[in-house]
C-alpha cells in the first residue's frame, strides 16, 4: 500500500511539472511577433487622433441672374464631426451683386466670415447656430454720370436654424432646413427673416 501511495504521489507531481498544453506555442507566437503590441498601440493612437472621414466640406457656390440683376457668391465651410452629436466649423464668404434700375446701376461686394455649431439630437436632424460678421461695400452709378466712391458698412448677426442632412453618396450630404437672424440690422431691414437653408457637403 505504501508503494502504491508513493507511486500515485510521484505521478501527480509529474503531471504538475508538465507544461500546460499550448503554453509553449503561445509563448513562441508572442516572441515570434514582437511587433504585435506596437501595432496595437499605433491602432489605438490612430483611433483617438484626427479622422479625415469626420471632415465636412461645403463649397457652397451660388449664381443668380434675372433681368437687370446679377449675383455671384462663394461661401466655403469646413466642419469636423467631433462626436456623433456635435459638429463645429468655420467659413468665409464673398458675394458680388450688380443691379440696374431706372438708369441707376448699383454694385456691391460683401466679404465675411462665420463660425458655426451643429448639434445632432437624432440621426442627421440638427440644430444650427452661427455668429457671423460681414463687410458690405457698395456704390451707385447713374447712366450719364461718374461712378461714386464705395460706401462701407460692417455688421454682425447670429443665425439660428434647424435642418436635416439627406445622404446622397457614400460620404456626401444635402443639407435642407430653415434659418433666421436673431439680430435686427440694416441688411435684414430691421426684421426677422426666415430663409431656406440649402447646402451640399462631403467628407474625405
Amino acid at each position: 500500500m505504501f508503494f502504491i501511495a508513493n507511486t500515485f504521489i510521484l505521478l501527480a507531481q509529474a503531471e504538475d511539472d508538465k507544461p500546460f498544453a499550448g503554453s509553449d506555442k503561445k509563448k513562441n507566437e508572442v516572441s515570434s511577433n514582437p511587433d504585435e503590441p506596437i501595432q496595437t498601440q499605433e491602432t489605438a493612437v490612430n483611433k483617438s487622433g484626427f479622422d479625415k472621414s469626420k471632415l465636412r466640406i461645403g463649397p457652397n457656390l451660388g449664381v443668380g441672374f434675372t433681368t437687370g440683376y446679377t449675383s455671384v457668391s462663394l461661401a466655403p465651410v469646413v466642419g469636423y464631426r467631433v462626436i456623433k452629436y456635435l459638429e463645429p466649423g468655420i467659413g468665409v464668404s464673398y458675394q458680388y451683386q450688380n443691379q440696374t434700375y431706372s438708369g441707376i446701376t448699383s454694385e456691391a461686394h460683401t466679404l465675411g466670415g462665420n463660425i458655426y455649431v451643429k448639434v445632432y439630437p437624432w440621426k442627421e436632424f440638427f440644430f444650427y447656430v452661427s455668429p457671423q460678421i460681414y463687410n458690405f461695400r457698395f456704390r451707385e452709378k447713374y447712366t450719364r454720370g461718374p461712378k461714386q466712391a464705395y460706401g462701407s458698412l460692417t455688421y454682425g448677426n447670429v443665425i439660428v436654424g434647424v435642418g436635416y442632412n439627406v445622404k446622397v453618396g457614400n460620404n456626401s450630404f444635402l443639407s435642407l432646413g430653415l434659418t433666421s437672424n436673431i439680430i435686427k440690422n440694416q441688411l435684414y431691414n430691421n426684421t426677422y427673416q426666415i430663409q431656406p437653408l440649402i447646402g451640399f457637403n462631403f467628407g474625405l
